[in-house]
């Protein structure tokens, strides 16, 4: 029977006599100890452990040289928002200058009304002809 079971060759339910028959007859040691074992070793409760994880080891230099470009990254982020705040600033600073510009301009329009007025004074000389000294 053993012969049998080398050769794969038994039953489900021959194996199961092989295994009492082991128990009781003595000798046969090394057979006992192969198919004892594995009953014992078959009835051990598995444990779990955790699966090894392939390829997640990262050296420490590259763990250094990925925060190192994180920060690089975040620090340059972080200027050219501070650039971009003062380009805007300057932006409406300028436009509010060109808007007070245009109002005193503007003020300076309106108060140059009576001088154009004052034009047309001498019209009633063009009028009657009525020489100045130049012309004489």
């Amino acid at each position: 029977m053993l012969e049998k079971y080398y050769n794969a060759d038994t039953t489900l339910a021959e194996e199961r006599e092989l295994r009492q028959l082991l128990q009781k007859v003595n000798g046969f040691e090394l057979e006992k100890e192969f198919v004892l074992g594995l009953q014992i070793i078959k009835a051990k409760e598995p444990i779990n452990r955790p699966r090894p994880k392939e390829n997640d080891y990262m050296p420490l230099w590259q763990k250094v040289a990925a925060v190192l470009l994180v920060s690089a990254g975040l620090t340059w982020w972080f200027v050219d928002r501070q650039i971009d705040r003062q380009q805007e600033r300057a932006y409406a600073q300028v436009m509010e200058a060109f808007d007070l510009i245009q109002k005193n301009m503007e003020k300076g329009a309106v108060s140059l009304k009576p001088i154009q007025d004052m034009k047309y004074l001498n019209v009633t000389n063009e009028i009657f002809n009525i020489n100045t000294e130049e012309e004489q």
